[in-house]
């Protein structure tokens, strides 16, 4: 049987370098049993070159004591990406018992029918009814939908702070000179390019004389380049008739 000094290393420096190298396993068993209570300044996330720097995790700089994750986005050619392969991401106060229903973001997908990104607003009493917005896009490169409602397909309030703007909604305003009196006279709209595939057209003139001058006003012919505005007065001076071609 060998002898416990047969088994030591041969000579003085291997001993070391394995004492040194199980005092590093050591502290590396201890360090990872911290880890639930560790405390880092900054974890930083750095691309396989070793020296880009992807994201950040920790104080932010400045004076208002925050922090967060900060990614660093596209840096040609290495770009940032982050993966959630299931689950939901949720927000909520930091405070408990602040909200019934956390806000989230999920996505669905059947790989052979569709995929939604669905944005969910959350909601404080649990009588409430959430705000939801879906993004899907459909099979085979139809055309993909934004819904906007509330949960359970209940009615959602929704206000645009600016202009709205659709392609498949187009407005105008014509002058109109009538060829003869009572006789009416029409002017095409033309060049719109809508969306859609069947079209109303509608028409109001801009007047102070409705029924006793302007004794019609109207248009016909709706398509996606536009459209006919017809206009009937009792004398031949110009009017403006403001029109609208709504395509569905």
């Amino acid at each position: 049987m060998p002898r416990q000094i047969d088994q030591l290393p041969p000579d003085a420096t291997t001993l070391a370098r394995k004492v040194k190298a199980l005092e590093d396993q050591v502290r590396e068993l201890r360090g990872a049993r911290r880890m639930t209570a560790a405390s880092v300044g900054t974890l930083k996330i750095y691309a396989a070159d070793g020296t880009t720097l992807l994201a950040e995790l920790g104080p932010q700089a400045g004076e208002d004591g925050g922090g967060g994750l900060w990614t660093r986005g596209l840096q040609d050619p290495i770009n940032m990406a982050a993966s959630l392969t299931s689950g939901q991401l949720q927000f909520r106060p930091v405070e408990d018992n602040r909200v019934a229903v956390p806000a989230g973001i999920t996505y669905d997908s059947d790989a052979y029918q569709y995929t939604d990104l669905i944005l969910t607003s959350g909601n404080v009493a649990p009588s409430a009814h959430r705000a939801i917005l879906t993004l899907e896009s459909t099979f085979e490169g139809g055309s993909p939908y934004v819904y906007v409602q509330a949960e359970n397909s209940n009615q959602c309030n929704m206000d645009i702070l600016g202009v709205l703007t659709a392609s498949n909604i187009a407005y105008g305003q014509v002058s109109i000179t009538p060829s003869a009196a009572n006789t009416p006279t029409s002017i095409n709209v033309t060049g719109l390019g809508m969306k859609g595939s069947t079209f109303y057209a509608f028409a109001s003139a801009s007047t102070t004389v409705p029924g006793s001058q302007v004794t019609g006003v109207g248009a016909t012919s709706p398509t996606a380049g536009g459209c006919t505005v017809w206009v009937t007065r009792t004398n031949t001076n110009a009017t403006f008739v403001n029109w609208m071609v709504i395509g569905v």
